[in-house]
């Protein structure tokens, strides 16, 4: 995995009558939820939080609508060929069910993705440090993976960060960009790629 190794470290109802019945079931499974340990400033997502916190306990069934789909590639070239990914925190989270989507052989037409996260605290780096690994050992040679502890989300700037700079790839046509994170490190990731040379058509960000 690249990166310096000093700084890396993730019921259905049923009707029936006397002739005949039908039974309408809802799908169910089980959903890996991730919760940031700071406070969130939104109303609603702080109280989405506090129940799940709080108020549900092992064995109890909820119902999860799945958000739409925010990935829209915009650019000219196509196919995609390369995927370039930027997370802060939990924005690790959709980027790797992407990168399990795509590493598989013959899964797309994307020939090699590279990850950057980044934290402040090293201890944030276990919600997916292990997954990541994982997959970045099934396919090595297609994967590059660089976890690195910097402010930038408040403090400092992504420009002259040897590890950043080392770690995303110059623009090549093909190329995708995605950027997952807070309203703030979507902005200044946004900003930094563009600076690098990559089409604003070609950049993702996701909520």
């Amino acid at each position: 995995m690249g990166g310096d190794g000093g700084n890396n470290k993730r019921r259905g109802g049923g009707r029936a009558s006397s002739s005949s019945s039908t039974t309408s079931t809802t799908p169910t499974g089980i959903v890996r939820v991730v919760l940031p340990n700071e406070k969130v400033e939104d109303e609603g997502n702080s109280k989405f939080m506090e129940v799940l916190r709080d108020e549900l306990r092992p064995g109890d069934e909820v119902a999860i609508r799945p958000g739409k789909t925010h990935l829209s590639y915009r650019g000219k070239h196509v196919p995609v060929t390369d995927m370039v990914y930027l997370a802060w925190g939990l924005g690790i989270v959709p980027v790797l069910d992407q990168v399990r989507a795509i590493i598989p052989k013959g899964s797309s037409s994307v020939e090699a993705s590279s990850v950057t996260w980044l934290n402040d605290n090293r201890d944030d780096f276990d919600i997916a440090m292990d997954d990541l690994e994982a997959e970045y050992m099934k396919c090595p040679g297609k994967l590059a993976v660089s976890c690195i502890i910097d402010d930038v989300l408040n403090a400092n700037p992504m420009e002259g960060n040897r590890e950043v700079e080392e770690s995303v790839p110059y623009y090549n046509a093909g190329t995708m960009a995605v950027v997952c994170g807070p309203k703030r490190f979507a902005e200044k990731a946004r900003g930094y790629l563009m600076r690098r040379g990559y089409p604003e058509n070609c950049i993702c960000v996701l909520p």
